[in-house]
């Protein structure tokens, strides 16, 4: 059958890698590219957007999320508005007849004890306290997944992505992800001639890196899914700690300073990474750009961004 998407979030990081691939695959979809386009919070407004646009599919890559900093700072703010998005999307899906739902679902919904994730073990305690709100409305997610499915038909694929990284990304420290936030301070080390960086924490906790174009084409991939309610991982089960992305991030930079660790500030979870073998075998594919040449692709387009 063919499908009729609707792409929300395109202009973000992980959506706009997305829409990318649809284009590439002469896929016909609409898109919402943020909030001042359509606010998806609002579900009035939502309706109007899809009235008379016979979506049989949504990918939704819109989220309001960022760094551990970020996390603690809006905690009400990032179970509200997230939970509302959640509720919206399914009450939109359903009030159209909209009959498959693709969600990007952040690992830290795992259980905040968990060292590697696998999906039997999603619901089996409560996520880590320093990502604790943003997690929980990603679980709402999974939740409302199961239950519209039951009681509605809805299929709902609900991914769970590794840490994703690439170009286009959020460098900011507030917003980004601990790589995105090196790759900036290594730059403007480089660049002001600075010998030496702060890192926060103890530069140890172990993180699974995803290349956002693998985070996307798992996405696009769920779209050739039967229907049915599912959780699945996408990712490789291997992690790097924070001082070895550090040091790529240096080398792919040419860049040879020092790097001063903080340890008045929180590390967050130690260890994460995903078994992606559930995942590799829905889709039949697994995840492809290896971490040396992603953080490589990625530090030359930010230089290249910023020169």
């Amino acid at each position: 059958m063919e499908q009729n998407i609707l792409l929300i979030g395109s202009k973000g990081f992980l959506g706009s890698h997305v829409k990318i691939l649809l284009e590439k695959q002469d896929q016909l979809f609409y898109e919402i590219k943020g909030k001042s386009e359509v606010d998806i919070t609002n579900l009035e407004s939502f309706k109007d957007y899809v009235a008379g646009k016979n979506i049989t599919s949504i990918i939704n890559c819109a989220a309001f999320v960022g760094g551990i900093s970020f996390g603690y700072k809006y905690q009400a703010d990032l179970l509200k508005i997230n939970s509302l998005m959640a509720t919206n999307l399914y009450e939109v899906a359903n009030f159209f007849g909209i009959k498959n739902i693709i969600n990007p679902i952040s690992n830290c919904a795992y259980p905040g004890n968990l060292t590697v994730y696998n999906e039997k073990e999603f619901w089996d305690g409560p996520p880590h306290e320093s990502v604790f709100n943003y997690a929980l409305s990603k679980r709402l997610f999974v939740a409302l997944g199961k239950s519209f499915y039951e009681q509605y038909g809805i299929s709902s694929y609900n991914v769970v992505l590794s840490n994703m990284y690439g170009p286009g990304d959020h460098f900011e420290e507030e917003r980004s992800h601990a790589l995105g936030a090196l790759i900036k301070k290594i730059y403007l080390a480089k660049i002001s001639n600075h010998n030496s960086i702060d890192i926060w924490g103890t530069g140890r906790p172990i993180r699974e890196w995803l290349y956002v174009q693998d985070g996307a084409k798992g996405l696009v991939k769920s779209l050739e899914l039967n229907e049915g309610n599912y959780l699945y991982n996408v990712g490789i089960n291997k992690g790097s700690s924070i001082i070895e992305i550090a040091e790529l991030i240096s080398k792919h930079m040419d860049w040879n300073g020092d790097f001063n660790l903080n340890t008045d500030m929180p590390d967050g979870v130690m260890r994460k990474t995903v078994n992606g073998d559930l995942g590799g075998k829905l889709l039949n594919w697994k995840p492809e750009v290896k971490l040396n040449d992603g953080i490589k692709k990625t530090v030359e387009w930010y230089i290249n961004n910023n020169e």
